[in-house]
């Protein structure tokens, strides 16, 4: 470690120190105190690597048919962007699309369901003034068939009827007895003629009798569905009246939840399917070809930010941090460009530590004040710390 070698040379001086006052004691008086030259501390050193500002290794979360790349390592790209593609995109767009349109189409079921709430519950007054007209007319109606009077004629009718069904069967019981006279002979005629009379007259009077029935079944029929019909309107206006019907209404709520939900899986699916980038920046590496099989967790693309560079150190321990401040100007020395040095801020301290080779140890994060293109990714780094 270079800040071991740092306190070696150290240790190194000041023992040259001490080896020269002992020579010097051999020619000086044995009574003269050595002085010894004061130490000074060279402050904190540490090792660190060079990285960007941030690097992200992405992969796919699903395994599927590399379909699409749509960058090369050096290619700078936008957030959002995707980078790649596994499977039947085209396929899975396509749901995105449909289900789409299923929420636009619920989401307009309930608007209209709500829009439409005045409207459906003015109809429903309306709807219940006519049935209450109508329950008026049937009451009228009922009203004129439901007299002593319109019985009696009612039971008129029926015995009207029945005796004249009688006389048909006596005509028809006198033409059988006869059926062996000549179909020529006037008495036959007579009979025959008898029978007609009788049937007309029974026809005559069983129309008289089921019109007047007919009326009496309509008149009570109209009055039970009339009153029925105001009731079932009471109702209608009961649930109109605070807005669209419960049920309804959570019908339409669920049915937008569920193409909701369906629109939620597609996107997913489709996400699942494209590498995106998730900040803007440049692609330095990619392990994906067309045509070979993505599997979760492979390394896919690694992208960075390189807006700007900083080092990272590793070596820290808890008794040299302490002497460290987030904004203190730092040295840089980089072993592959060992005659220059370059400047450096404290950004952050790690809060989080590691324990290394049994020391208790944080890293320290530094961005550089100045660049140079030389510089490469990982590069080790020696930073100094001066006293403060």
């Amino acid at each position: 470690m270079k800040k071991t070698k740092v306190l070696m040379m150290t240790l190194f001086v000041i023992s040259g120190f001490v080896l020269a006052g002992c020579a010097g004691s051999n020619q000086s008086d044995a009574s003269s105190p050595v002085e010894l030259a004061p130490v000074t501390d060279p402050g904190v050193v540490a090792e660190a690597n060079l990285v960007y500002a941030d690097s992200i290794p992405l992969s796919f979360s699903i395994s599927g048919q590399v379909n699409e790349v749509l960058v090369q390592e050096g290619d700078r790209v936008e957030k959002h962007d995707v980078l790649a593609r596994i499977g039947d995109t085209e396929a899975l767009e396509a749901q995105v699309l449909s289900a789409e349109l299923m929420v636009l189409e619920a989401q307009q079921q309930l608007d209209d369901l709500n829009e439409t709430a005045d409207l459906v519950a003015a109809q429903a007054n309306a709807d219940l003034v006519q049935a209450n007209q109508d329950l008026v007319a049937a009451e009228r109606a009922w009203d004129e068939v439901d007299t002593n009077e319109f019985q009696q004629d009612l039971d008129d009718a029926r015995i009207a009827m029945r005796d004249a069904k009688t006389d048909l069967e006596d005509a028809q019981d006198d033409l059988a007895e006869n059926e062996d006279l000549d179909e020529d002979s006037p008495i036959r005629e007579d009979y025959e003629d008898a029978v007609v009379e009788a049937q007309q007259a029974y026809d005559e009077a069983k129309w008289d009798f089921e019109d007047l029935q007919y009326q009496y079944d309509q008149a009570e029929a109209m009055l039970s569905v009339s009153q029925a019909a105001v009731v079932y309107a009471e109702n209608q206006v009961a649930a109109t009246e605070n807005g669209p019907d419960s049920d309804d209404l959570a019908l339409a709520n669920a049915n937008l939840d569920q193409a909701n939900a369906q629109l939620a899986a597609a996107e997913l699916a489709l996400k699942d399917a494209e590498l995106v980038a998730p900040i803007s920046g440049r692609v330095v590496q990619v392990e994906l070809t067309e045509g070979a099989m993505a599997s979760p967790g492979q390394l896919a693309v690694v992208l960075v930010d390189d807006s700007a560079w900083y080092v990272e150190t590793n070596d820290l321990t808890e008794n040299e941090v302490v002497k460290i401040v987030e904004g203190q100007t730092v040295m840089i020395t980089f072993d592959a460009l060992p005659d220059r040095t370059f400047m450096g801020e404290v950004d952050a301290i790690s809060d989080y530590f590691m324990e290394r080779y049994g020391d208790i140890t944080y890293v320290v994060k530094i961005r550089l004040l100045e660049s140079d293109e030389s510089l490469r990714w990982g590069m080790t780094a020696q930073v100094d710390f001066p006293e403060e």
